[in-house]
């Protein structure tokens, strides 16, 4: 009976059990029902997501594409409108400034350059030019002696070899015929007589002097060949006023007058040096009685340094003018340079105004809402794939985004 009550009971709470595992069968089925269908849902919401994110990454991408072309576009339109305004504007000013700053330098530096070699050429020469002013008065004296037996028969071959000596000198002393001297001028008086000068000198600050040749020969000739003192006294009295009537005839022509602005004396050459040292030196008052005449006396050595004298006054005439062109030339050039130096005044404000359209652009880029470095950067944080970062210095610069925008 026991027995039979102890398998009842087994049989009852193996039926119960397997009620039980049942029912817990049942639950886990519906849990992984649940789970099945959670999980599907789950795939769909992914799905979704992962569309999405494509979607939004393409649109990232384009929208950085556009913003980059167009923040281009205006920065190099903002960019090209000053600059090329500024270019255009100020590049017509530098080179209508520096063009013809750049011509006055040079010819400043010709200019001083050329005076400076001027006066070295001067002194390197004056050395030289003495020397052949001895060579030419032993060469001129030797020859007025071999020609004085020729020309002692002849008064009018003395008067051509005195002009031709004349005019050997003048051209030893450096100035040039038709230039700084004229021969055989004709002129009238105010009678209407006409006079014909040896030659006229011109002189610095329009002047004039008149050199006339004149040649004592015959009485020199005698005293240098008289035999004896009574002749050679003679000669010696005749060659004097040989020398007086030469001057008194000078001095009655008044050449003087027939210039404008001539100076007051005329210069009497004796081409023979002999012979105007013999008459110098026998009447010591000589030099004296030709100047009461407004009348100079000179031979070769004197009128030659006489001449070199007005060679050298005429260089530094063209010196003085060469300084005053020199001082004319750096006037223009200071006062091109001041208008220069304005000029670029006005090209640094130029660039001032730049340098504040440059600052308002980087502005706009940086800050403010919404500003285009803030905007990159928010997508680009995003997930967008560029090998390139923007400028850490503008980025510094700009105002981050809230979330919100």
């Amino acid at each position: 009976m026991l027995l039979t009550i102890l398998l009842a009971a087994g049989l009852v709470l193996l039926l119960v059990i397997v009620l039980l595992q049942q029912q817990k069968s049942g639950a886990v089925k519906r849990q992984l029902d649940a789970v099945l269908r959670e999980k599907h849902e789950l795939q769909l919401v992914h799905h979704r997501l992962l569309e999405r994110h494509e979607l939004l990454q393409q649109q990232t991408v384009e929208g950085r594409q556009q913003m980059q072309q167009q923040f281009e576009l205006t920065a190099q339109q903002l960019l090209q409108r000053v600059s090329g305004h500024l270019l255009e504007q100020n590049q017509v000013k530098l080179d209508d400034v520096l063009k013809p700053l750049s011509d006055r330098i040079e010819s400043f530096r010709s200019a001083l350059q050329h005076s400076h070699t001027a006066e070295t050429a001067q002194r390197a020469a004056l050395q030289a030019e003495l020397h052949q002013l001895l060579q030419l008065n032993q060469t001129l004296s030797k020859e007025a002696n071999n020609l004085t037996n020729a020309l002692k028969a002849d008064s009018k071959k003395q008067g051509n070899w005195g002009e031709v000596i004349l005019e050997r000198v003048l051209e030893a002393s450096g100035l040039q015929k038709q230039l700084h001297y004229f021969t055989q001028d004709s002129r009238r008086d105010e009678s209407g007589r006409q006079y014909r000068p040896d030659v006229v000198l011109h002189l610095p600050e329009q002047r004039q002097l008149v050199i006339d040749s004149k040649v004592s020969l015959r009485a020199y000739e005698a005293f240098c060949s008289a035999e004896n003192e009574a002749d050679k006294q003679a000669a010696l009295r005749a060659h004097l006023q040989s020398v007086k009537n030469h001057i008194d005839e000078l001095s009655q022509k008044n050449y003087s007058a027939l210039y404008d602005n001539s100076t007051d004396f005329v210069m009497l050459f004796v081409p023979i040096e002999p012979a105007y040292a013999l008459a110098v030196m026998q009447e010591e008052d000589l030099y004296d009685y030709a100047f009461r005449k407004r009348i100079i006396l000179v031979s070769v050595p004197a009128l030659l340094a006489t001449l070199r004298i007005i060679n050298s006054m005429w260089k530094l005439e063209q010196q003085n003018r060469n300084a005053a062109e020199i001082v004319r030339q750096g006037t223009a050039l200071f006062e091109k340079f001041a208008g220069f130096a304005e000029d670029l005044r006005g090209v640094g404000a130029q660039l001032h105004k730049t340098q504040e359209a440059y600052d308002n652009a980087i502005s706009k880029l940086t800050t403010g809402k919404g500003n285009l470095m803030a905007r990159a950067q928010a997508m680009h944080k995003l997930g967008l794939n560029s090998r390139k970062d923007l400028p850490r210095d503008l980025l510094d610069k700009s105002e981050l985004l809230s979330p919100e925008d």
